[in-house]
């Protein structure tokens, strides 16, 4: 017979196993609303303004060509 204290001993680590599963999962969640977006964006605004610089200093380039 399984004593009542291997019983308490077995679901206490089972109801812990379960609050630190939720943890991570909320924690993933949590970084794909949050974090994912911000670095998306953050991605977006650094490419768009390369891509501003190129077009720079190709226009500069066809002005300095044509003088």
């Amino acid at each position: 017979m399984v004593s009542s204290a291997a019983l308490l001993y077995f679901g206490i680590g089972t109801l812990l196993f379960f609050f630190w599963v939720y943890g991570i999962w909320a924690f993933a969640r949590d970084v794909r609303r949050t974090y994912v977006p911000g670095v998306r964006g953050w991605v977006a605004r650094r490419r768009e303004k390369q891509a501003e610089q190129e077009r720079e200093s190709e226009r500069e380039e066809q002005e300095k060509q044509l003088y």
